[in-house]
């Protein structure tokens, strides 16, 4: 995919040493929506915690996986999300340039997105 950059580690601001935890991402591998990783317990019930994608200082997008709905584990309660240079996403899209954006996507009430021009 264009601009991609390959995964991280990313541990949630209220990482829980030694667990393993499940969650559901809300948009997949999507620049272009806003997504919102959604805490769950192993049967897919909602359990409060939650996080959502976010720029870093470098400009890049973090861009949470795998699939839209998919249950899936983190070990040690450890994520691997995508990171995106948004620039070379858009023009990949056919837009002039590209930039990572702050946006909400409830129940996140922070999250980014790569927005094309």
């Amino acid at each position: 995919m264009p601009g991609a950059r390959g995964t991280f580690e990313f541990k949630p601001t209220d990482w829980m040493e030694g667990t393993t935890s499940w969650w559901k991402d809300s948009d997949g591998v999507d620049p272009a929506v806003a997504g919102c990783h959604i805490g769950t317990d192993g049967e897919g019930k909602p359990n409060g915690r939650m996080f959502g994608e976010a720029c870093l200082p470098d400009g890049l997008l973090v861009e949470s996986n795998p699939g839209a709905g998919e249950l899936h584990s983190h070990t040690n309660d450890v994520g691997h999300p995508d990171r995106f240079d948004c620039n070379e996403w858009c023009v990949g899209q056919g837009a002039s340039e590209g930039l990572c954006t702050a946006a909400a996507e409830p129940p996140c009430e922070q999250s980014a997105l790569c927005a094309c021009k």
